[in-house]
């Protein structure tokens, strides 16, 4: 059994996996997710050659480690902090929202150093 502390612990573990995960999974500023570049690496590429049901795999591996990461989050934490869920629920949404224009910045900046 855990206790409060260790339980806590686990919980920020979880956050930062999502976070990872959806650093790894989100479409930054050339429309394109991490994952995406290294699956076209590796060459498998990031869409099934299906011409009826183009599968996006960066979604197919995301997504459920996305929920997972959620699920335990809340599981670990809800004790300390009962409204985790919507929290989370929000800050994944804005995430995905402002994350485009972070990178955006980030590039912009890079640009301005290297001149």
């Amino acid at each position: 059994m855990l206790t409060l502390h260790n339980k806590l612990k686990m919980g920020w573990a979880w956050l930062i996996f999502i976070f990872a995960v959806l650093a790894l999974g989100s479409n930054h500023v050339y429309g394109y997710s991490l994952l995406d570049s290294f699956l076209d690496f590796i060459g498998i590429g990031s869409w099934t050659d299906d011409e009826k049901l183009r599968v996006h795999i960066t979604a197919l591996v995301t997504l459920p480690l996305l929920i997972l990461g959620v699920i335990q989050s809340v599981r670990h934490l809800k004790g300390r902090y009962p409204h985790i869920f919507g929290l989370l629920f929000v800050s994944i949404g804005v995430w995905i929202a402002i994350y485009p224009a972070l990178t955006g910045r980030l590039v912009q900046l890079g640009e301005w150093l290297v001149k």
